[in-house]
């Protein structure tokens, strides 16, 4: 797999996951964040020489800065810090 598809995969993944991360079930959000979480860590343990590694906490922290990061035209560019978003 080429280092835009695990990307794209990541980011469908995540697209299918945002629903359950701001669940109003305790149940459902619980087990949606630590999903997200592994793929937070996947996303870096793959392209983490791509990625400053110290914005793993903010990913870990806010999903759209995370899925902002995911866009492949942005990990070209300059990606404005969590707090910015």
């Amino acid at each position: 797999m080429t280092s835009i598809e695990s990307i794209y995969e990541i980011e469908a993944d995540l697209h299918d996951l945002q629903p359950y991360l701001h669940s109003k079930s305790a149940r459902a959000s619980k087990r949606a964040q630590g999903k997200y979480k592994q793929l937070v860590d996947r996303y870096f343990r793959e392209h983490g020489r791509m990625v400053n590694p110290e914005r793993r906490s903010d990913c870990l922290d806010n999903d759209k800065y995370f899925f902002n990061l995911l866009d492949p035209i942005s990990t070209t560019e300059v990606i404005p810090s969590a707090k910015e978003l």
